[in-house]
Parts: C-alpha cells; sequence; structure tokens
C-alpha cells in the first residue's frame, strides 16, 4: 500500500481511552450489553440500528422509534430514501487478507466470525483482498513462481490460501475474492530486486500469461476468484515489494489478461490506484477492463465520477486517529461523496494487526486493521470496523444504490433491492437531531432520535 496521506480530526481521544478502559472485557474492549440489538435481529418493520463514537456500550446497538405521541413535530428533520429510482449496483464490503492479517488470525479463530459472520454483533464481509506477492504487511519475500503452464503458488501463498479455504470460507461461503500483486518476481522487473523497479518492457507478455496462471490456478483450486488487477499501485515504488507498470504496459496487459480471465469467469479491474490517478484510466484504455479499483489516499472521489466503467474501492486504512474523526472521514469520503460519485463497494487495507504491528520492510508502520489484537489476546473493534458494519446492513451486496434526500448535517446513502431499503447515515454535527426515516412512497416511515457524530443504518423490508 501508499502510506497513506489521509488525516482524520483528532478528538476526545481522553474520553475514548476512558471509555474503553471502564467497559473493557477479556475478551473484547468495546464489547456492547448483552441486551443491545443488532439490526439484524431487531423485530418490527422498521430497524434502527446506531453506533455513538465517544460511548463504547453504543456500538451496533438497536435503537426503538420514538412513540409518536412523544415527538415535537416542529424539530423533525425528514430523511427520505426513492426506492424506485434505482442507479450502480452494490457489490459490498470486504478487507485484505495481508501475511500479517493472517498470522493474528490464526491466534484467534474467533476473529474469522467476528469478521465474516452475518449475526449480532459481526460485519459480514462480502470480500476478501487477496495479495498475490508479499507486501509491507510481510515479514519474508515472496511471489508466486512461474511454470511452463502458468504460476503455482510458493508456500506464504499457499499458507493464507489454506487459511482462506480452511477457516474463511465454512463461515462466508457467499464470498467473493480478488487478488492483487504488489511485485512481479525479481526477474520481471528493472532493476532486477523485490523493491521498486518497474515491469520490463521485454516482459509485458509473460507477466500477462503469469497472471492469467494465478488465476487458472485459483479457479481450480477452489478459490472464488471474483476479480483481479493487473497490479496494487502501478504508479507507486517504495522501500517495500512495489512494482511501477506504464500507461502503455498497463493497456497491452488489458487487452492480454482481459479475455484470458473471462474465459475463467473473472473480471479484470483497472488501476487500483488513488483518486487522483483516474487519469491514467484514458492513458492506458479500457480495453479488456470490467471496473475500475480505486484506492483513498490521495484525491477525492469526485474525479472518478466521469469514470464510464463501474468503479470501487478496493484500499483504505485508519492509523492513529480516534473513532470520532473516523466516523466523520469515513462517511463523508467513503460513503457519501463514493457513493454519489458512482462507487459500487468498499474494501478496507489489514482485517487484523496488533498494535504498533510492521512488516519486515518500509511502508505503513501506523496502519490499523478492522480489528487489532492485544498482546494479552484482548481484541478492539476498530472504527472502520463499525464503518463497513454499518455499510453491509444498509447495503447487502446486489443492492441498487438510490437517491437519498435529507438534511446537510446528516451525511446518508440510500440502497434498496426487491426485499428491503437501507439508510447508511452519520450526524455530522454537535447535536441531537430528531430524524423521520421513511421510504417516498410512505410504505414505512420512523422516528428516531441521533446523537451528536453517531453512525446509523436504517432498514425496513418491502
Amino acid at each position: 500500500m501508499e502510506r497513506p496521506t489521509r488525516r482524520h480530526v483528532p478528538a476526545l481521544v481522553a474520553a475514548l481511552a476512558l471509555g474503553l478502559g471502564l467497559s473493557a472485557t477479556p475478551a473484547l474492549l468495546d464489547h456492547a450489553p448483552a441486551e443491545a440489538r443488532d439490526a439484524r435481529t431487531t423485530t418490527g418493520p422498521d430497524a434502527l440500528l446506531v453506533s455513538s463514537p465517544v460511548d463504547p456500550a453504543v456500538r451496533l446497538v438497536g435503537r426503538d422509534p420514538e412513540p409518536t405521541h412523544e415527538v415535537d413535530e416542529s424539530e423533525v428533520e425528514d430523511v427520505v430514501v426513492d426506492a424506485s429510482r434505482p442507479q450502480q449496483t452494490w457489490r459490498g464490503v470486504g478487507a485484505a487478507l495481508t501475511d500479517a492479517s493472517v498470522l493474528h488470525m490464526g491466534q484467534r479463530p474467533d476473529l474469522v466470525p467476528l469478521l465474516f459472520g452475518d449475526g449480532p454483533g459481526q460485519v459480514g464481509l462480502d470480500w476478501v483482498r487477496l495479495p498475490l506477492s508479499a507486501t509491507d504487511m510481510s515479514t519474508e519475500l515472496w511471489a508466486w513462481r512461474a511454470t511452463v503452464r502458468g504460476a503455482r503458488p510458493t508456500l506464504p501463498a499457499r499458507t493464507t490460501l489454506r487459511f482462506l479455504r480452511q477457516q474463511v470460507l465454512p463461515v462466508a461461503p457467499d464470498l467473493q475474492v480478488v487478488g492483487s500483486a504488489w511485485t512481479a518476481p525479481p526477474s520481471y522487473k528493472t532493476p532486477a530486486g523485490w523493491f521498486g523497479g518497474r515491469l520490463r518492457d521485454d516482459r509485458v507478455a509473460d507477466y500477462a500469461r503469469f497472471l492469467s496462471g494465478q488465476a487458472h490456478w485459483l479457479v481450480r483450486h477452489g478459490v472464488p476468484l471474483a476479480a483481479m488487477t493487473l497490479g496494487n499501485e502501478p504508479g507507486h515504488t517504495a522501500d517495500y515489494p512495489t512494482m511501477a507498470i506504464s500507461d502503455t504496459q498497463l493497456a497491452a496487459l488489458g487487452e492480454l489478461v482481459g479475455p484470458r480471465l473471462d474465459a475463467l469467469g473473472v473480471e479484470l479491474w483497472g488501476l487500483d490506484h488513488n483518486w487522483e490517478d483516474v487519469p491514467r484510466v484514458a492513458a492506458s484504455g479500457t480495453e479488456g477492463l470490467d471496473a475500475v479499483a480505486l484506492h483513498c489516499y490521495a484525491g477525492r472521489p469526485a474525479q472518478a465520477a466521469d469514470l464510464t466503467l463501474p468503479w470501487l474501492v478496493t484500499e483504505c486504512t485508519g492509523t492513529d486517529d480516534g473513532f470520532l474523526g473516523t466516523f466523520a472521514w469515513d462517511s463523508r469520503n467513503l460513503v457519501d461523496d463514493a457513493v454519489a460519485a458512482g462507487s459500487t463497494g468498499l474494501m478496507m487495507w489489514n482485517l487484523a494487526l496488533s498494535p504498533g504491528w510492521r512488516g519486515a520492510f518500509g511502508g505503513c508502520h501506523t496502519c490499523r486493521g478492522l480489528v487489532t489484537v492485544g498482546a494479552g489476546g484482548e481484541v478492539v473493534r476498530e472504527p472502520e470496523f463499525f464503518t463497513l458494519a454499518h455499510l453491509r446492513r444498509a447495503a447487502p451486496p446486489g443492492s441498487s444504490v438510490v437517491p437519498v434526500t435529507g438534511p446537510t448535517a446528516l451525511l446518508t446513502a440510500g440502497f434498496a433491492s426487491p426485499t428491503h431499503v437501507g439508510v447508511y447515515g452519520y450526524n455530522d454535527s454537535d447535536a441531537t437531531r430528531t430524524v423521520r426515516i421513511g421510504t417516498a412512497d410512505g410504505a414505512s416511515s420512523s422516528v428516531t432520535r441521533v446523537g451528536p457524530h453517531e453512525m446509523f443504518t436504517w432498514v425496513a423490508g418491502r
């Protein structure tokens, strides 16, 4: 990954620390009370789920609608979702199964259901981003091995694939995988090393065969590979496994790899770099591409609004920012603005890390996973955990993005399917707001109070 440059607003750090300490349990430091209700199990026609940035006891907690006789209509603000006007199809949420995540999750078997399970308090991830080489989250250098027929995984890759097939897929049988290599083997590069360098012009065809060979092996061995990219961050080189790929090379690779993946039923996603790098899509062409993968570390979502192909965020990470700043940043940039600009999915970086964990090379030394595993085995669900959990409940894969209107203080995104309507929201103000959330046809509606800077999800059946 590229070193993140996004910064969240640091706020209430002391209060958060105090709250985490007061609510600690040996296994899950931000564990909610047993009586807290998750929107997936809340009964009734409508369900509201909230998460507070300052109260660890209010995370993924169900909240009942306000009694009608206690509502002052003069204070009510309407949020209206129009399920009759479908836009882009939503593909779901996910995170990366890096070497580091496999290491940490392997020591805590309860983390797989926490991240991939579909029950109360769990995220229900739809996607895994699978590194096809070492990254800055690795402790050894590795890539797949080229063969006459294409490619075969080496031991580090096999370790991750075994974990995926034996631990993750039984919990999430509908999981989809997108594969991406941070670097080709050194012999494909100039200079011939692991760190930095660029793809050699005389090895483009070989690299295309190598990528196709990886896809063939994965599909043949039961990995639910739905998509691949040509390389992670092709414009970035650094002191860890990376490789630059020129626009001309990306164009040639797309023409060669696209049809081969298509024959396997696997999509090819282009770019796999930042919003500000979107002009490279036009420069390298869209031949062979099914979608465009984008990262959050530079630029803005609006820069992707004019893409002719579907696009989605395939990498973003939190660092040392707190819940308050993260909830606000994620809600505005990764949900509200991104969905408005056409995003069809959201994947974060590491699934799990430990405090201050770093690989053996350069790269990000402040990145955190969706969960953090402490030295004593305690687990903290980080802010990004809740962003994805709320979004997943509002927008199951296959939902359509639909228009939603409301006060400017609420950042919202609407979703609908034949069976449900959902709204992801965030109260971007210091005031508690009384909100009536409902559908444009009046079939579903409920009034609730949303506290300052709370993240919320409203779901109704159709």
